[in-house]
């Protein structure tokens, strides 16, 4: 009796145990497993060829989520409507991981998303190395560059638009070089190409060519001729020792110069320009006089000289004769 009381308390205390930690897992795991993820979604116009659901969703390089789902934006937003003008956009949710709004909640953390879409924040399908897989990348455009798509509905989560990966613009870019190509006409272009190599052909060939190279033969004959000449003309003595007598004659002439007192001399200097700044000094009204009586002596030689060349007698015999009267 007593070894069966101790086996009831036993399982009895192991389904105690068992029901204690069911309740902790239900408490620490259940919530999270069944609560709703934040979701917000996005809209591609191109292939998503490598991304699968799964795959990682990074926000400038730090992991900010996983693809929840991908399919086609008509089978939610555009049942019923003429398959004409049902868009073929490609419809991604992404699940952003609690991690990332964790400290700022879940609508704070969307507020800033939506003011963030305005700066230009963008979804962007980017391959991941050269395994093939693709993986979908949040960062900042030019809105100016990356218009949003045409959405005629009311989307269900946060939408935040998309814009060309680097491999869709590269491809875009290849593209468009070889549409150019084969728009251009390439037979008339390699028929130009063809009619100015046959052109410049026959021009170098009817070049006179010989005369240019005889003409170019005698202009080295005389560069080399004039070479020799100056080469002789300086090997000369006379220019050899020219350096010598030059850097003798520049001694000699510092040794001059250092001779002289500079100082004295331009102390004597001052001394004679004051002794003439006080002699003149006063002397202006003198000198202006002296000038005018020489004035006046030169314009009376001047008068004189002019009456000596036209009557030299009247120097001796005084006035001049009288001009003679016509006989009647």
């Amino acid at each position: 009796m007593s070894s069966r009381a101790n086996h009831f308390k036993l399982g009895l205390f192991v389904l105690a145990g068992l029901g204690t930690a069911l309740l902790l897992l239900l408490l620490l795991g259940v919530g999270r497993t069944f609560r709703q993820p934040l979701l917000v979604e996005t809209y591609l116009d191109q292939s998503v060829q490598g991304l699968e659901v799964g795959s990682k969703v990074k926000y400038r390089g730090v992991h900010l989520g996983s693809v929840h789902s991908i399919g086609f934006s008509r089978d939610r937003y555009e049942i019923g409507r003429p398959a004409e003008l049902q868009r073929t956009y490609i419809l991604i949710d992404v699940a952003v991981a609690e991690d990332a709004h964790r400290a700022s909640g879940r609508e704070a953390f969307l507020d800033m998303l939506k003011a963030d879409v305005a700066r230009g924040l963008r979804f962007r399908l980017n391959a991941q190395g050269i395994t093939g897989l693709s993986f979908l990348e949040l960062d900042y455009v030019d809105p100016y560059r990356a218009p949003q798509l045409d959405v005629t509905w009311t989307p269900e989560h946060l939408y935040i638009p998309s814009a060309p990966g680097t491999l869709t613009k590269l491809l875009s870019s290849a593209e468009q070089v070889f549409q150019k190509l084969e728009d251009a006409d390439l037979a008339l272009l390699l028929n130009n190409l063809n009619r100015v190599l046959t052109t410049a052909e026959a021009q170098i060939r009817d070049a006179q060519l010989a005369d240019i190279s005889r003409q170019a033969t005698n202009l080295l004959a005389e560069l080399r001729s004039s070479n020799t000449a100056l080469h002789r003309l300086l090997s000369q003595p006379d220019l050899q020792s020219l350096p010598t007598s030059l850097t003798r004659t520049v001694e000699d002439l510092r040794h001059k110069i250092e001779s002289l007192d500079l100082n004295a001399l331009s102390t004597r200097l001052d001394r004679v320009l004051t002794s003439a700044d006080t002699f003149f000094a006063g002397k202006e009204t003198d000198l202006a006089a002296t000038l005018d009586h020489l004035r006046a002596i030169t314009a009376n030689l001047r008068a004189l000289s002019e009456i000596a060349r036209l009557h030299p007698s009247s120097l001796i015999l005084g006035a001049p004769p009288k001009p003679l009267q016509p006989a009647p």
